[in-house]
């Protein structure tokens, strides 16, 4: 199964771990996106886990959706599928934790960024590099300027660089910096500052701090998908970066002023 789910007490509290399995970077296709929003519905289901921990199998997060679907016949369903499973994170009645070792990027990152908590190995590299293929990440551009760290936002999206967890966490990214090896007990320690709190307080608490986010992505999210879908993956400069990755060439721009469109006119 790519995508594994645990459910078991720590002190007074129920905690499930979400494990994305699909070696070797935990992609995310449209059938994986579907098992996790699926496997985080059942979570919300059962309504007996207060604290959710999504990670990756590996020693590997995950590295983002899938470019060979990122097409115009598939990404139409793709986008939508995976800010399912964002949307999915905030309607759970639990704090939900990323812990991250390995690569964190694309949308693996937005992924991650969705969750109330961000734990992270302190040699683990997390970015958007998705400019280097034509396009930027949808969620990722809401999620970072929702943090307050709108010039770490137009930095780490525009420039596609990777970066330490060091790094992001002097920029309220990161959460939590774990040494390398011991992410699982800087997990354990995050959830036991909540076992003292009652599990039925703890949940009508963050169902109203998952409400705010919830009206964020209602809102500018789906805006930012419906343009990606309309301007973004149409353009001849994203097909480019797609076919340059998965060719493992460098990408040929083409040289032209404006932005979208049939004759390339700036809107």
């Amino acid at each position: 199964m790519p995508v594994i789910v645990e459910t078991q007490s720590q002190g007074e509290l129920m905690v499930s771990t979400v494990t994305l399995d699909s070696p070797p970077l935990n992609v995310l296709d449209l059938q994986m996106c579907r098992d996790l929003d699926e496997s985080l519905q059942l979570i919300r289901n059962d309504d007996i886990a207060r604290v959710v921990v999504i990670r990756g199998a590996h020693q590997e997060f995950c590295s983002g959706t899938d470019i060979s679907q990122h097409t115009p016949d598939q990404m139409p369903a793709l986008l939508p599928a995976f800010h399912d499973c964002l949307r999915r994170i905030y309607q759970l009645d639990a704090i939900v934790i990323a812990a991250i070792e390995g690569r964190c990027l694309g949308g693996g990152l937005e992924l991650a960024l969705a969750c109330d908590r961000i734990v992270a190995e302190r040699s683990s590299l997390l970015g958007f590099p998705e400019i280097h293929l034509g396009c930027y990440p949808p969620a990722g551009i809401v999620q970072l300027v929702e943090r307050r760290c709108y010039g770490r936002a137009v930095r780490m999206v525009l420039s596609g660089q990777a970066a330490t967890a060091d790094s992001m966490a002097r920029s309220q990214i990161v959460d939590e910096v774990a040494d390398d090896g011991t992410l699982d007990g800087a997990i354990e320690a995050e959830i036991a500052g909540y076992t003292s709190i009652s599990p039925a307080i703890l949940a009508i608490t963050i169902r109203q701090l998952h409400r705010v986010g919830r009206k964020r992505l209602a809102t500018e999210l789906l805006e930012i998908e419906r343009d990606y879908l309309s301007e973004v993956l149409p353009h001849p400069d994203s097909t480019e970066g797609v076919e340059a990755f998965l060719a493992k060439r460098k990408p040929r721009w083409a040289k032209r002023p404006g932005l979208v469109g049939r004759d390339d006119v700036a809107l």
